[in-house]
C-alpha cells in the first residue's frame, strides 16, 4: 500500500545582484559528473544482452533474466543537488535505502545493469549519501510488487549548472539521463519523469527565473518526444519549503517568484502534477534527509496513482 556531507553556501553560485561572482569551484568539482560508479561494497555491474534481443519491443534482460515491456517500469528522475543525493539520516532508513532488491536495478548507457541502491543519480559532492531515487523505485514497488522498476537518474549541484536549462535538449546535462533512456525506448514501459529544480535557478537572471514555467514545459516536450512518450507523467517537485538558508528561504521575493512559476506548470503541460513539500524532514537548510526523500516520493507516487497515470499499478 502506499504511504502518504551536503554543498555549501556556494552551492547555488552567487545571486544576480550580487556585486560579485563566487570562486570558481575546483578543478575535480568543475569536472561535470560522471556517469554513477559501480557500487562501493563490489557488486558487479551487470552487462545485459538486451541489445542482441531480436525483437527489442518484446522487452529486455536483466543479468540473464528475460522480462517483456510491461514488466519493466523505468523512472526517470532529474535535478539539483538534492536529487544527486546529500541525506545521511535517519539510520533507521538506511536499509530502504542501500538494500538491494532482486525487483529494483539501476539502468546505464551501453546496457549496464546493476542492483539499485543510492546513490542512484550522484554527482561529485554525494559520496555514499542518499536522494529520493531509491524512495521512488521502493514506493512503486509497494505499489506492483510483481513488476521490476528501474532508476535512470542525474542530479547536479547548482555550483555545477544544475538548472533547467541544463537539462534541456543540446543542454550540458541532457545526454545524461537521456541517452541511456533512449536505449531502452520501445523496450520498457516509461513510468514517469521525476524533477527536483527551481532552488538553483538563483543564480540565473531575473528574465530566466520568470520563465522557469516555460523551461519546464520545454523539459517535459523534450523528454517526451525523445522517448515517443507523448503522455510520459511529469511530476514535478515543488520549491524546498523548508530551506532556512537566508538567501533562497520561502520567504525571499526569488523564492516568492519561482514558487509562482511552478504552480503555473500544470496549466501549461499536460499529464504534470506538482509534489508537495511542506513538512518534509530536513538534513540542513536546504536539503532533504532520507525520511524528507521518503516522504516526497510516496507523495509523487500518489498523486500518480490518483490520477490514473500508473496502469502498471492497476491490479
Amino acid at each position: 500500500m502506499l504511504l502518504a556531507a551536503c554543498n555549501r553556501v556556494t552551492e547555488f553560485g552567487p545571486p544576480a545582484s550580487a556585486p560579485s561572482p563566487a570562486p570558481p569551484p575546483s578543478d575535480a568539482a568543475a569536472t561535470v559528473a560522471p556517469p554513477t560508479a559501480a557500487p562501493a561494497d563490489g557488486a558487479a555491474v551487470v552487462a545485459a544482452d538486451s541489445a542482441m534481443d531480436p525483437d527489442p519491443g518484446a522487452g529486455v534482460s536483466i543479468e540473464g533474466t528475460f522480462a517483456p515491456r510491461d514488466r519493466v517500469v523505468v523512472f526517470l528522475h532529474l535535478g539539483h543537488s538534492n536529487m544527486a543525493g546529500r541525506a545521511t539520516g535517519p539510520a533507521a532508513l538506511k536499509p530502504f535505502f542501500y538494500d538491494t532488491d532482486p525487483h529494483l536495478w539501476a539502468y546505464a548507457r551501453g546496457a549496464m545493469w546493476r542492483p539499485a541502491k543510492e546513490p542512484t543519480a550522484g554527482d561529485m559532492g554525494t559520496g555514499n549519501a542518499a536522494g529520493p531515487g531509491m524512495a521512488i523505485l521502493r514506493t512503486a514497488l509497494a505499489a506492483a510488487p510483481d513488476r521490476f522498476f528501474v532508476s535512470i537518474g542525474h542530479g547536479q549541484s547548482g555550483l555545477e549548472e544544475g538548472d533547467c536549462l541544463s537539462y534541456r535538449k543540446n543542454g550540458l546535462l541532457y545526454e545524461t539521463v537521456m541517452g541511456p533512456a533512449r536505449e531502452l525506448k520501445g523496450r520498457v514501459t516509461f513510468g514517469g519523469l521525476f524533477t527536483m529544480l527551481g532552488i538553483t535557478e538563483h543564480h540565473l537572471s531575473a528574465d530566466q527565473q520568470r520563465g522557469f514555467s516555460d523551461c519546464m514545459k520545454g523539459l517535459a516536450d523534450d523528454v517526451r518526444g525523445d522517448l515517443g512518450e507523448p503522455d510520459l507523467p511529469f511530476m514535478v517537485g515543488d520549491y524546498e519549503l523548508g530551506a532556512t538558508r537566508a538567501d533562497v528561504a520561502p520567504s525571499t521575493d526569488f523564492a516568492k517568484l519561482i514558487i509562482a512559476q511552478i504552480k503555473l506548470i500544470p496549466g501549461k503541460t499536460a499529464r504534470s502534477a506538482v509534489i508537495p513539500t511542506d513538512g518534509l524532514p530536513m538534513e540542513d537548510n536546504h536539503h532533504y534527509n532520507m525520511a524528507g526523500h521518503k516522504l516526497w516520493a510516496e507523495r509523487g507516487m500518489k498523486l500518480l496513482v490518483d490520477h490514473g497515470w500508473a496502469p502498471w499499478a492497476a491490479p
